[in-house]
Formats: structure tokens, C-alpha cells, sequence
């Protein structure tokens, strides 16, 4: 009978321990962390996305073919896989367009036919060149034996002399006239044959242009790096965005596919125009991700910009702006796992490392008067007491108590429970 009793005894008081640590509301887990002696470092956190700090965007190929080439969709039928990583002039995606066979195929018949009528009309302006001049030595000659005859004129009536003096007359003005027709028939012969061959030049150009298109369905990456697929739009009745794959038909300049440097990998993020004046280029960081936790990557500040952009965001269902500084910091820690889109938190260092107790931020608690000072909440026998603490300084995650606080103790984080001591 007494071995029962101190057995219930015990047990009611584990349960009345149990019930100081939770709230009206039913059993709740208290958050609670230890205080640690450390180096404490004054910082600014701040939010951002991975990206890579050179890549090269892939769009769909516009040709520089007919007028409505711009406007036709391509058929994917090779594409590199999403996460490979790809040397630089390798092919990344390959497009099927049938009709720029048959544009190309029409446009040699037109170059063909041009160049044979480019010949036929060389043959022709030949025989007329010819021709021309068979005609000017004829009237050279006529205009020749005319003087002779003329010559004959002493030994004739006086009115036959007079005749030949007029042929001989007629024939030199007919011979002269032909020899002054000679440089503008060249001239006009001279045109007529450009025509010929700018119309051949304009074929064979509009066959290396579509040539040079064909080429182009065949996408190759400046750079080399990985491989990410974008999400493009798929038309029909789903209406979807949704990652490119084989088979998709893309519309000229659409982006498909980025192929990004992961060698050098940085954060880009925002930050209040009041906090961009606290930090500086070069200052050291320590990266999280969200996707790794408990890892730590280090970098630094590369780039702050000069001016602020706008941020909209909604406040009271209205939409506002606000003034951001973007920041880029530079992930200095080489890591396979580090990927461009992952969401990431930065802590800017950008003051001297001091040492001593550190607890986090939020058991950090004050007074309300303007005589109240700061106190903690430590666990002790069970339950937790107030404690006055003196903090030398703060950070966006942490504090450093100077006094009040001694390393390993245990510190409550969130609300204190109604039925725990508060004194």
C-alpha cells in the first residue's frame, strides 16, 4: 500500500510539471534554447534568390527568311536534358520546320532560272555588240569609197561632181553618227547586263539567307555550363505553363532554355535604402539555404546598386510601392549542390566579432516605462523565472548579454505560460 502511494505521488507530480508547460489551450511544445559562449558578430540579413553570375539565354531562332517566317511555329525534335552540363558550340536543341526545305528548294529553281537567263542575255547583247560594229565598218568603208569618188570629180560634169560630193557628205555624218552612238550603246549594253546579275545576286543571297536559317534550326551554346529548361506556354485546352520538352512547337524568340555558368554563383537580393547604408562592398557573408539547413556557405558583397527600383506589394487591398536597393553577394564556397533558382537568407557582417554569451534574439525581452531594462526568462527547478540581463548588443538573429546570463542556461523563446512563475 505505501509503495502504491509514492507511485501516484510521483506521478502526480510529473503531470502537475507537465501542465506548468503548457498553455490553457492544450499540451504545447515551449521553445527554449541555451545560451552559449561564442563570437558575436553584428550583421544584416536579408533574403534573395540564387542565380548565376553569367548565362546565356536560348530562345527559338528568328529567321531572315520570307515575310511570314516570323510568325511560324517550330517543331522540337532533339533537346538536351535539364541539369547536364554542356561544353561550349555543343548543339542544345535541334527544330524541324518542313516548308524551309521546299522555300530553299524554289529558291535554287529561282537562282537557276536567273543565272540561265543572266547567260542568254550575255549571249544576246554579244551578237548585238558585234552586230554594231559590223555596222560602223560598213558606213567606215561606204564613207571611205565616197571619197574616193569625189576625187573623180575633176573628170565629170559639174553636177556629177556635186552629187558625189553630197554622198561622200552623207556617208562620213552616217559613219560619224554611228561612232558617236558607240559609247551610249556600251552604256545601255553595260546596264542591261547588271540588271541580269543583280537579279542572279538577289537569288543566290535569298538562298544563303535561307541557308544561313536552315543553319540557325540547329541551336548550339555560346558558353559552356549547365542545362535549365524554362517553362514555356502550352496552347489547347489545358493552357498551362509548363517545362519544354521534345515534340513542343515554339513560336520565334520564345525563351526555352538557359544555359547557366555554375562556377560562379551569387545572391540577388533587396534590401531598405536605411540598411543598403550600413554594409559595403567586400563586406563578408554567410549564405543559408533552404534547401540545405544547418549548412553555411561563405561569400562576400559584390555589387550594390546606385539606385533604388520598386518593389509593389499589397497592403490593405491596395497595391503600394516601395523603394529597394538590390545587392548581389558572390557565394565564395564551391559546392556541387549549390543550384541557380534556390531560395536563400544572407547575413551581411559588417562590423568587428566580439565574444561572450549569446542567446537568440527573441529571448531577448524589455520593460515597458522608460526605466525598463531587459530580462530573459531562464528555466529553473521546473518552471521558468524573469531575469534582468544587460545587452551589450544586438543582430538580426541574436543578442550578446554582457551580464545577467551565464553559458548553458536555458532560455524560453516563446510566450511565458500564465501558470509559471513571472517574478
Amino acid at each position: 500500500m505505501v509503495a502504491g502511494i509514492v507511485v501516484a505521488s510521483m506521478i502526480w507530480a510529473l503531470s502537475s510539471r507537465e501542465s506548468a508547460l503548457t498553455s490553457g489551450q492544450g499540451p504545447t511544445q515551449l521553445r527554449t534554447a541555451a545560451a552559449t559562449i561564442g563570437e558575436f558578430t553584428k550583421s544584416l540579413r536579408i533574403g534573395g534568390t540564387v542565380e548565376t553570375l553569367r548565362y546565356a539565354a536560348i530562345k527559338v531562332p528568328k529567321l531572315r527568311g520570307p515575310g511570314n517566317a516570323d510568325k511560324a511555329a517550330f517543331t522540337i525534335t532533339t533537346l538536351a536534358g535539364p541539369g547536364i552540363v554542356v561544353p561550349a558550340g555543343s548543339v542544345v536543341a535541334e527544330f524541324e520546320l518542313p516548308w524551309l526545305l521546299n522555300w530553299i528548294s524554289s529558291r535554287k529553281f529561282v537562282q537557276a532560272v536567273a543565272e540561265s537567263n543572266a547567260r542568254k542575255r550575255e549571249a544576246e547583247i554579244a551578237i548585238l555588240k558585234e552586230t554594231e560594229r559590223q555596222s560602223r565598218l560598213a558606213a567606215k568603208a561606204r564613207a571611205r569609197r565616197a571619197e574616193l569618188d569625189v576625187s573623180t570629180a575633176a573628170v565629170r560634169s559639174k553636177i556629177e561632181g556635186e552629187i558625189l560630193r553630197n554622198v561622200a557628205d552623207q556617208a562620213r555624218a552616217t559613219w560619224q553618227q554611228k561612232e558617236r552612238e558607240r559609247q551610249f550603246v556600251e552604256i545601255v549594253h553595260g546596264a542591261d547586263l547588271r540588271s541580269e546579275h543583280l537579279t542572279v545576286r538577289k537569288a543566290e543571297l535569298q538562298v544563303e539567307r535561307h541557308l544561313h536559317d536552315l543553319e540557325r534550326l540547329q541551336v548550339k551554346t555560346p558558353i559552356a555550363g549547365m542545362v535549365v529548361l524554362e517553362a514555356t506556354y502550352k496552347a489547347g485546352s489545358a493552357g498551362v505553363y509548363a517545362q519544354t520538352k521534345s515534340g513542343d512547337r515554339l513560336h520565334p524568340g520564345s525563351l526555352f532554355m538557359r544555359i547557366v555558368d555554375v562556377s560562379e554563383m551569387i545572391v540577388n537580393a533587396r534590401l531598405n535604402q536605411v540598411d543598403a547604408l550600413t554594409i559595403g562592398i567586400g563586406d563578408k557573408a554567410v549564405i543559408e539555404l533552404d534547401a540545405y539547413p544547418g549548412e553555411r556557405f561563405e561569400g562576400r558583397v559584390v555589387d550594390i546598386g546606385a539606385v533604388a527600383g520598386s518593389a509593389k506589394y499589397s497592403h490593405g487591398g491596395r497595391s503600394q510601392f516601395r523603394k529597394l536597393i538590390p545587392v548581389r553577394i558572390l557565394i565564395e564556397s564551391n559546392d556541387d549542390r549549390i543550384l541557380p533558382d534556390l531560395s536563400a537568407s544572407v547575413d551581411v557582417i559588417y562590423s568587428g566579432r566580439q565574444s561572450g554569451v549569446i542567446v537568440p534574439r527573441e529571448a531577448i525581452q524589455s520593460e515597458l516605462g522608460a526605466d525598463g531594462g531587459s530580462f530573459v526568462h531562464v528555466a529553473e527547478d521546473g518552471t521558468y523565472h524573469k531575469r534582468p540581463v544587460r545587452v551589450q548588443a544586438f543582430n538580426d538573429t541574436e543578442a550578446l548579454v554582457s551580464s545577467g546570463l551565464d553559458s548553458g542556461e536555458e532560455v524560453l523563446l516563446t510566450a511565458l505560460p500564465e501558470n509559471c512563475d513571472k517574478t
